[in-house]
C-alpha cells in the first residue's frame, strides 16, 4: 500500500509555519507524505520543512484599502486556489489541515471544493478569519489555548491540544528553574519578533537603565534588537554599567528562555506556548496591530495563572516598564511561582496529539 498524503496549508508568519513544521516531522515519521500549501513568505521557513512537495501559491489579504487594491487581492486568491486544486488533484491527500494566514485558504478551500476531509488548528486565542470561514465544514477545530473565541457554529470536533513546538523546544520541556541567589545574576530575554525589535529598544533599555544601581549591577541581558538600533541599545546597557548581549537574531532562543530568570517578549501562539512548555515568567507586550486583538488575548492566559505580567503596547513607555520590573526583579521567590505557574498551563504534546487525531480520523 501506498503511503497516505497529507497536506498542509500554512503561510506568511514563522508562527504559522513552526507548527506546520513539527506536525510534518510527526506524520514523515509515522509513514505519511507531506504536500505543503505555502505563499513566498512561507517560502523563507521552508530552508528544514521536511515535504515531499512544496507547492507555492499566491495569497493576498482581502481586507485592503481601495477598490483597485480590493480587485487584485481577488485575482491574487483565484489563481492561489487554481494553483491548490492541481495539486490537490494530483495527491488526493487523505487529509488537508490549515494552520492559518490568509495563506491558508486557498488549500481549505480547494479541500472544501473537492469534498476532501481537512481540519484546522488555531494557535491563537482568537480563531482566525481564515479559519473561522473554514470551520463549519472541519472534521475539527483544534486549539492551543484554554480559550478560543470567535468560534462559530461547527459539526467537527472541537478540541484543545497545544500548539505544536520545534524538537529544540520539546527537548527543553519542563527545564528546571534557575532561582536566582539574592545578590546573584539575574538573567533577562528580551525578544520581539520583526515587528518588536525596535519598539523594544526604545522602551526596555531605558527602562533597565533607570532601575536601582544594586539591582542593575546584577542583570545580564540578551537583547534582540534591529540593526537600526542595536548601537543605541548598547550604548544605553553600557553607560548604565549593564552586561549585556545584543543581536538581531539568536538561532539558539529555545536555549536562552531556558537560560533566563525574566523574558520579555511579543505574545504571539508560539513565544506563549513555548514559554509555558519550558516553564518561565514573562512580561507580554502584545503586537498593538495584531488582528482581532489575539496576541493580548494569548498573553492573558498566563497573566491570568499568575505566570505573567502584560503590558499593553499603547501604554509602554520606558516610566511604565520600570514600574513593573522593579517589584518583580526583587522578588525571587515571586519569579519561581511564576515559572511554576507557567509550566504546563499549556499542553505540551500538541505533535502527538494532533498525529494522532488525523489517523483516528483517517480510520473512521
Amino acid at each position: 500500500m501506498s503511503a497516505p498524503w497529507l497536506a498542509l496549508a500554512a503561510g506568511g508568519t514563522g508562527g504559522h509555519m513552526f507548527p506546520a513544521e513539527a506536525l510534518a516531522r510527526e506524520m514523515r515519521e509515522r509513514g505519511w507524505k507531506i504536500l505543503l500549501l505555502t505563499d513566498a513568505r512561507g517560502m523563507r521557513f521552508t530552508d528544514n520543512f521536511p515535504a515531499d512537495e512544496v507547492v507555492t501559491l499566491g495569497a493576498a489579504n482581502p481586507n485592503v484599502r481601495g477598490a483597485m487594491a480590493k480587485v487584485s487581492a481577488a485575482l491574487t486568491m483565484a489563481g492561489g486556489l487554481i494553483t491548490a486544486l492541481k495539486a490537490l488533484r494530483r495527491h488526493t491527500p487523505e487529509m488537508v489541515v490549515g494552520f492559518g494566514g490568509y495563506p491558508s485558504a486557498p488549500g481549505l478551500f480547494g479541500a472544501r471544493a473537492m469534498g476532501l476531509p481537512y481540519g484546522v488548528h488555531e494557535q491563537n486565542a482568537v480563531l482566525g478569519r481564515v479559519k473561522r470561514n473554514a470551520a463549519a465544514g472541519a472534521k475539527f477545530v483544534a486549539h492551543g489555548f484554554p480559550r478560543l473565541d470567535r468560534l462559530p457554529m461547527c459539526k467537527g470536533e472541537v478540541i484543545q491540544i497545544g500548539n505544536p513546538v520545534r524538537d529544540a523546544v520539546r527537548a527543553l520541556t519542563g527545564a528546571p528553574y534557575p532561582t536566582p541567589e539574592p545578590d546573584g545574576p539575574l538573567n533577562i530575554l528580551i525578544f520581539g519578533g520583526s515587528q518588536g525589535a525596535s519598539l523594544f529598544g526604545r522602551i526596555f533599555a531605558p527602562a533597565l537603565a533607570s532601575l536601582p544601581e544594586a539591582l542593575r549591577t546584577r542583570l545580564k541581558v540578551v537583547h534582540q534588537a534591529a540593526d537600526d538600533i542595536a548601537d543605541e541599545v548598547a550604548d544605553i546597557y553600557r553607560l548604565a554599567g549593564i552586561e549585556a548581549e545584543i543581536a538581531p537574531f539568536f538561532t539558539d532562543l529555545p536555549q536562552r528562555m531556558v537560560d533566563a530568570h525574566y523574558v520579555v517578549a511579543r505574545a504571539g501562539g508560539s513565544s506563549v506556548t513555548e514559554l509555558s512548555v519550558i516553564g518561565r515568567p514573562a512580561l507580554f507586550i502584545p503586537l498593538g496591530i495584531a488582528m482581532d486583538d489575539h496576541q493580548r488575548a494569548n498573553a492573558e492566559v498566563l497573566v491570568e495563572a499568575g505566570a505573567a505580567d502584560l503590558l499593553l503596547e499603547k501604554d509602554a513607555t520606558p516610566e511604565a516598564a520600570a514600574a513593573l520590573l522593579l517589584p518583580r526583579l526583587q522578588d525571587m521567590t515571586g519569579l519561581a511561582a511564576a515559572a511554576e505557574a507557567a509550566r504546563g498551563r499549556v499542553p505540551s504534546d500538541a505533535t502527538d496529539r494532533l498525529g494522532d487525531l488525523i489517523e483516528n480520523l483517517r480510520r473512521d
